[in-house]
């Protein structure tokens, strides 16, 4: 097995452990143990920390994915990328920090009605955005030496687990909440210094000044243009992500971020296969993009769209069918459970994005990958300014139809593009049969909706009701035959299930 599938099922592992962490520790240990404006300031400072990190970086990440190969040569250790890589942020964090100095004012004005204690730790932003530009150029080093398992495993796992540890010792009374912000810096630094131990193992750390051998005046405006216009379209990315919370903390205040913040990332949950199956399908997409192969591009984005509907499905309909339970369930859920319908709202629009297949990865590995940027960027603009609109009358609410109109616009664009330049589209017959399937056992479960006061008794319920949907779901998706693929896998899991209880008889 060569080293980049061992690579991958390495960070797989990581990320779904990370995956079970991240939702052990937002659903149940920071609403436990922190009050919503707490898990607000908390998750403000992060966030925009990844936010800003993506203009702070000037762009470093993307240009060692897009030119490691020209400058690859061990004997002249690389030429001195690996410097120039974490020089660039030096310049653009400098710019960043001055430019956030110079906005202070405007920032303090803009939270102190609302937020007024989010204005006490603000500054904290300038710190976690250079660390976090730092993680992600040495992961970007990394992974272009073929190395994604360490610093997958440092993203995903050690990363969440580091923040449950600090957060129930905050519960536990062993410090205050101003310490714990700062201990949560100090795990960053810590990821850093874990990196760069990582890669000086791997015998990487080439300290050397870029020579002018490589780096010659046309090359460097060359990466730098590219640098810059690919950072466009993460800052646009980011923004979607992070700006409606930022708005709500501005306009409504911390306990509507921290209501919004727990429920957009209940609704998230169903995003998790698409990252599994679209990650896998990457490879394959590209060569066949590379090699003008249509029929296999088809085939790979109709496959992948099936697949994540059909996973991703199953998991909104669990989670929608047990939402008053598990508000009911979690802790301050009374408060929590006023973003029922941002759960609905981003659902549901999640779920047509991840049933629309693989067209971002299409277009971005396509010639056609600049258009990925402009309606990023667009979409970036729209979302702003629905949020803009929409957050005074509506709150939180307002702010989830702004996310769901932005990400259902991005998403029919993007559909729209692949339909117009590849003459494409993921759905088949087989997506027609899926949805009547989720259509009819949603209406199946309404006689039997109830509500319990009991957290225990919820619990209860969930189980039950998650457990019989689910069977179900797997009968009706076999005997229709919706996904060869899937029944395939079932088969095949059956025989092997089989297989070990003939062998227990026989031992005994």
């Amino acid at each position: 097995m060569g080293i980049i599938i061992r690579q991958s099922l390495k960070a797989s592992f990581g990320f779904y452990l990370g995956a079970l962490i991240g939702i052990i520790n937002q659903m149940f240990v920071s609403t436990h143990f922190m009050s919503v404006e707490q898990l607000a300031i908390s998750r403000l400072l992060i966030e925009n920390a990844i936010l800003f990190a993506t203009f702070s970086h000037l762009g470093a990440p993307f240009i060692a994915d897009k030119f490691f190969g020209y400058f690859r040569d061990d004997q002249e250790q690389h030429h001195g990328l690996f410097v120039f890589l974490t020089g660039l942020p030096l310049i653009g964090g400098g710019v960043f920090t001055l430019i956030y100095l110079l906005f202070t004012p405007a920032i303090k004005g803009y939270f102190s009605e609302h937020s007024p204690l989010l204005v006490n730790y603000h500054y904290l932003i300038i710190p976690f955005t250079f660390l976090w530009t730092y993680i992600l150029v040495l992961e970007s080093y990394c992974r272009n030496h073929s190395r994604i398992a360490i610093p997958s495993f440092i993203r995903e796992v050690y990363f969440r687990l580091a923040n449950v540890l600090l957060i129930l010792m905050f519960g536990w009374g062993w410090y205050n909440f101003d310490m714990l912000l700062y201990l949560i810096l100090a795990a960053y630094v810590m990821a850093i210094f874990e990196l760069i131990f990582y890669i000086s193992k791997l015998g990487k750390l080439y300290i050397k000044w870029p020579g002018r051998k490589k780096f010659s005046g046309s090359q460097v405006k060359a990466m730098l243009g590219y640098g810059a216009f690919t950072l466009l379209g993460g800052l646009g990315v980011n923004i979607i992500l992070t700006i409606d919370r930022s708005m709500l903390a501005g306009e409504e205040g911390l306990v509507s971020a921290g209501i919004f913040i727990i429920a957009s990332y209940i609704a998230g949950i169903i995003e998790i296969p698409k990252k599994a199956i679209s990650q896998i399908s990457i490879p394959y997409l590209s060569d066949a993009l590379r090699l003008g192969n249509h029929r296999e591009v088809r085939q790979l984005t109709q496959k992948s769209a099936l697949h994540q509907l059909l996973v991703g499905g199953i998991f909104f309909l669990i989670l929608w069918v047990n939402i008053d339970e598990l508000f009911r369930f979690l802790p301050k859920g009374d408060t929590y459970a006023g973003g029922k319908y941002v759960v609905l709202l981003i659902g549901v629009v999640k779920l047509f994005d991840i049933g629309t297949g693989l067209n971002t990865e299409i277009i971005l590995y396509s010639r056609y990958f600049r258009w990925s940027t402009v309606l990023i960027v667009s979409a970036a603009v729209a979302s702003f300014l629905l949020n803009l609109a929409l957050i005074p009358t509506l709150g939180y609410n307002g702010a989830a139809l702004a996310t769901a109109a932005t990400t259902f616009g991005l998403s029919a664009s993007k559909l729209g593009m692949v339909w117009s330049k590849f003459r494409m589209q993921p759905f088949t017959m087989a997506t027609l049969k899926l949805l009547i399937v989720f259509g009819v056992l949603y209406a199946l479960t309404l006689p039997f909706e109830a509500t319990f006061e009991n957290p225990v008794h919820a619990l209860a319920m969930i189980v039950i009701k998650s457990g019989v949907l689910l069977t179900a779901f797997a009968v009706t998706v076999y005997m229709l035959n919706i996904s060869p693929d899937a029944n395939q896998l079932l088969k095949e899991l059956l025989l092997k299930l089989q297989g070990n209880k003939l062998s227990k008889r026989d031992s005994e």
